[in-house]
Protein backbone atom coordinates (compact mmCIF):
# COMPACT_ATOMS: atom_id res chain seq x y z
CA UNK A 1 0.00 0.00 0.00
CA UNK A 2 1.26 3.54 -0.71
CA UNK A 3 2.34 6.02 1.95
CA UNK A 4 -0.22 8.72 2.79
CA UNK A 5 2.30 11.55 2.22
CA UNK A 6 4.41 9.90 -0.51
CA UNK A 7 2.18 7.94 -2.91
CA UNK A 8 5.21 6.39 -4.63
CA UNK A 9 6.74 5.07 -1.40
CA UNK A 10 5.85 1.72 0.18
CA UNK A 11 4.08 1.67 3.55
CA UNK A 12 6.25 0.40 6.40
CA UNK A 13 4.08 1.44 9.37
CA UNK A 14 0.60 2.63 10.37
CA UNK A 15 0.10 5.55 12.77
CA UNK A 16 -1.10 4.23 16.15
CA UNK A 17 -3.37 7.24 16.54
CA UNK A 18 -4.88 8.32 13.21
CA UNK A 19 -4.09 5.02 11.41
CA UNK A 20 -2.76 6.56 8.21
CA UNK A 21 -0.17 4.57 6.27
CA UNK A 22 3.43 5.77 6.51
CA UNK A 23 6.73 5.16 4.76
CA UNK A 24 10.04 5.10 6.63
CA UNK A 25 10.64 8.84 6.09
CA UNK A 26 7.24 9.77 7.57
CA UNK A 27 7.31 7.50 10.64
CA UNK A 28 8.15 8.83 14.11
CA UNK A 29 9.11 6.08 16.56
CA UNK A 30 8.10 6.62 20.21
CA UNK A 31 8.35 4.26 23.18
CA UNK A 32 4.74 3.14 22.79
CA UNK A 33 4.61 2.76 19.02
CA UNK A 34 4.85 4.38 15.59
CA UNK A 35 3.17 7.68 14.71
CA UNK A 36 2.92 10.26 11.96
CA UNK A 37 4.71 13.55 12.75
CA UNK A 38 1.49 15.37 13.74
CA UNK A 39 0.24 12.63 16.10
CA UNK A 40 3.74 12.18 17.60
CA UNK A 41 3.79 15.85 18.62
CA UNK A 42 0.32 15.49 20.20
CA UNK A 43 1.30 12.33 22.11
CA UNK A 44 4.48 13.96 23.45
CA UNK A 45 2.61 17.10 24.49
CA UNK A 46 -0.09 15.06 26.24
CA UNK A 47 2.56 13.03 28.09
CA UNK A 48 4.29 16.23 29.20
CA UNK A 49 1.03 17.80 30.44
CA UNK A 50 0.04 14.58 32.28
CA UNK A 51 3.43 14.34 33.98
CA UNK A 52 3.35 17.99 34.98
CA UNK A 53 -0.21 17.67 36.34
CA UNK A 54 0.83 14.70 38.42
CA UNK A 55 3.67 16.71 39.96
CA UNK A 56 1.38 19.68 40.70
CA UNK A 57 -1.37 17.51 42.22
CA UNK A 58 0.87 15.82 44.80
CA UNK A 59 -0.23 16.51 48.40
CA UNK A 60 1.73 19.14 50.25
CA UNK A 61 4.51 17.67 52.41
CA UNK A 62 4.14 17.68 56.14
CA UNK A 63 5.88 20.58 57.85
CA UNK A 64 9.58 19.90 58.04
CA UNK A 65 10.08 21.83 61.22
CA UNK A 66 7.49 21.54 63.96
CA UNK A 67 6.22 24.59 65.69
CA UNK A 68 8.30 25.64 68.66
CA UNK A 69 7.39 23.74 71.78
CA UNK A 70 7.42 25.04 75.28
CA UNK A 71 10.72 23.31 75.83
CA UNK A 72 13.92 23.43 73.74
CA UNK A 73 14.05 20.47 71.27
CA UNK A 74 16.58 17.80 72.07
CA UNK A 75 19.68 17.17 69.96
CA UNK A 76 18.03 14.02 68.54
CA UNK A 77 14.92 15.99 67.51
CA UNK A 78 17.08 18.64 65.82
CA UNK A 79 18.97 15.91 63.94
CA UNK A 80 15.69 14.31 62.82
CA UNK A 81 14.36 17.65 61.54
CA UNK A 82 17.61 18.28 59.68
CA UNK A 83 17.44 14.83 58.06
CA UNK A 84 13.86 15.48 56.95
CA UNK A 85 14.89 18.80 55.44
CA UNK A 86 17.68 17.17 53.43
CA UNK A 87 15.28 14.45 52.23
CA UNK A 88 12.72 16.98 50.98
CA UNK A 89 15.42 19.09 49.37
CA UNK A 90 16.57 15.97 47.53
CA UNK A 91 13.02 15.17 46.42
CA UNK A 92 12.50 18.75 45.25
CA UNK A 93 15.77 18.77 43.32
CA UNK A 94 14.94 15.45 41.67
CA UNK A 95 11.47 16.68 40.70
CA UNK A 96 12.95 19.82 39.16
CA UNK A 97 15.49 17.81 37.16
CA UNK A 98 12.76 15.44 35.96
CA UNK A 99 10.56 18.37 34.90
CA UNK A 100 13.47 20.03 33.08
CA UNK A 101 14.31 16.77 31.27
CA UNK A 102 10.67 16.30 30.18
CA UNK A 103 10.49 19.91 28.99
CA UNK A 104 13.62 19.48 26.86
CA UNK A 105 12.33 16.16 25.47
CA UNK A 106 8.84 17.50 24.67
CA UNK A 107 10.04 20.87 23.36
CA UNK A 108 13.56 20.33 21.95
CA UNK A 109 13.60 23.81 20.41
CA UNK A 110 12.76 25.57 23.69
CA UNK A 111 16.34 26.72 24.30
CA UNK A 112 17.44 27.04 20.67
CA UNK A 113 18.34 30.49 19.33
CA UNK A 114 15.88 32.04 16.84
CA UNK A 115 18.62 32.33 14.22
CA UNK A 116 19.36 28.62 14.53
CA UNK A 117 15.64 27.79 14.32
CA UNK A 118 15.30 29.92 11.18
CA UNK A 119 18.28 28.14 9.58
CA UNK A 120 16.84 24.75 10.50
CA UNK A 121 13.48 25.75 9.00
CA UNK A 122 15.19 26.76 5.73
CA UNK A 123 17.06 23.46 5.62
CA UNK A 124 13.81 21.56 6.20
CA UNK A 125 12.06 23.49 3.40
CA UNK A 126 14.80 22.53 0.98
CA UNK A 127 14.80 18.91 2.13
CA UNK A 128 11.00 18.67 1.71
CA UNK A 129 11.32 20.05 -1.83
CA UNK A 130 14.19 17.69 -2.62
CA UNK A 131 12.03 14.73 -1.60
CA UNK A 132 9.31 15.87 -4.04
CA UNK A 133 11.84 15.98 -6.87
CA UNK A 134 13.23 12.61 -5.81
CA UNK A 135 9.75 11.13 -6.31
CA UNK A 136 9.63 12.75 -9.74
CA UNK A 137 12.85 10.94 -10.76
CA UNK A 138 11.20 7.56 -10.15
CA UNK A 139 8.24 8.51 -12.31
CA UNK A 140 10.52 9.75 -15.11
CA UNK A 141 12.70 6.63 -14.98
CA UNK A 142 9.58 4.48 -15.29
CA UNK A 143 8.66 6.37 -18.45
CA UNK A 144 5.79 8.26 -16.82
CA UNK A 145 4.96 11.95 -16.68
CA UNK A 146 4.79 13.62 -13.26
CA UNK A 147 1.49 15.23 -12.37
CA UNK A 148 1.41 19.03 -12.30
CA UNK A 149 0.46 18.88 -8.61
CA UNK A 150 3.87 17.38 -7.79
CA UNK A 151 5.50 20.67 -6.91
CA UNK A 152 7.11 21.96 -3.75
CA UNK A 153 4.80 23.22 -1.02
CA UNK A 154 6.13 26.79 -1.07
CA UNK A 155 5.23 27.50 -4.70
CA UNK A 156 1.95 27.52 -6.62
CA UNK A 157 3.73 27.68 -9.99
CA UNK A 158 4.04 24.33 -11.87
CA UNK A 159 7.48 22.84 -12.44
CA UNK A 160 9.18 23.53 -15.77
CA UNK A 161 9.41 20.46 -18.05
CA UNK A 162 11.97 20.47 -20.87
CA UNK A 163 12.50 17.75 -23.48
CA UNK A 164 15.61 17.22 -25.58
CA UNK A 165 15.55 14.00 -27.59
CA UNK A 166 15.10 11.15 -25.12
CA UNK A 167 16.01 13.33 -22.15
CA UNK A 168 13.26 14.83 -20.01
CA UNK A 169 14.26 17.45 -17.46
CA UNK A 170 11.97 18.81 -14.71
CA UNK A 171 13.04 22.09 -13.07
CA UNK A 172 11.84 24.03 -10.04
CA UNK A 173 10.31 27.33 -11.26
CA UNK A 174 11.97 29.44 -8.55
CA UNK A 175 15.14 27.81 -7.13
CA UNK A 176 16.24 31.22 -5.82
CA UNK A 177 13.75 30.71 -2.96
CA UNK A 178 16.30 28.23 -1.58
CA UNK A 179 19.38 30.29 -2.48
CA UNK A 180 20.04 28.07 -5.53
CA UNK A 181 20.60 28.75 -9.21
CA UNK A 182 19.04 25.47 -10.33
CA UNK A 183 17.04 22.63 -8.80
CA UNK A 184 16.17 19.87 -11.27
CA UNK A 185 15.99 16.15 -12.10
CA UNK A 186 16.17 14.17 -15.36
CA UNK A 187 14.95 10.79 -16.52
CA UNK A 188 18.60 9.75 -16.96
CA UNK A 189 19.50 9.92 -13.26
CA UNK A 190 18.09 9.19 -9.81
CA UNK A 191 19.85 12.27 -8.47
CA UNK A 192 18.30 15.60 -7.52
CA UNK A 193 20.60 18.35 -8.79
CA UNK A 194 21.02 21.38 -6.50
CA UNK A 195 23.16 23.97 -8.24
CA UNK A 196 24.20 27.23 -6.63
CA UNK A 197 25.12 28.75 -3.29
CA UNK A 198 26.27 26.29 -0.66
CA UNK A 199 25.23 23.21 -2.68
CA UNK A 200 27.37 20.22 -3.51
CA UNK A 201 25.84 19.77 -6.96
CA UNK A 202 23.56 16.80 -6.36
CA UNK A 203 21.97 14.68 -3.68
Amino acid sequence: MPCYNHPNATTTAICNRCEIQLCGMCTTYLDDGEYCESCAEKVQSEAFVAARSEVLNKPAPKPLIQEAADTEPTRAEKKEDQDKLFIWLGIGGSSFMMFAAMAIYAFPNLFVDDVVLAAQAEEQRLEDCRLVFEEITYILRAGGTPDASMSCADTSVPNVVRRSGDTVRVEHPNPGAYGLDELYVTNQSHQVFLVGQGSSGSK
